[in-house]
């Protein structure tokens, strides 16, 4: 037995609206797309067991620095951050690179 969509009456039809018509809104401040150190601290940061600042930067092999940079929002994931975090939570390095262009374009 096939079913027609239109047979089901609890789908709601919306009106087509035409692409040249529809606009571009921006959401307002307040958090459409974080800094990637956010995801990190989300996903990720709870899967070491570190004691510190310093130990969270040996077992990632990123530098302190950098690492304290990255995780108050004031370092751009670049390749080669890319890459450290890639190893060090097996998350790939386009998906940590992707994160920041859409940061990026968010706060444009």
């Amino acid at each position: 037995m096939r079913y027609h969509i239109n047979n089901y009456n609890f789908i709601k039809r919306s009106k087509i609206t035409p692409l040249k018509y529809l606009k571009l809104v921006k959401r307002p401040s307040g958090g459409f797309r974080k800094h990637p150190s956010n995801f990190f601290k989300r996903n990720c940061l709870d899967k070491f067991e570190s004691k510190g600042t310093q130990d969270l930067a040996d077992k990632t092999n990123i530098e302190i620095e950098t690492l304290k940079q990255f995780m108050v929002a004031n370092l751009a994931v670049n390749s080669v951050l890319a890459d450290k975090l890639e190893k060090a939570t097996k998350i790939s390095a386009a998906t940590w690179l992707e994160l920041q262009r859409q940061y990026d374009e968010y706060i444009k």
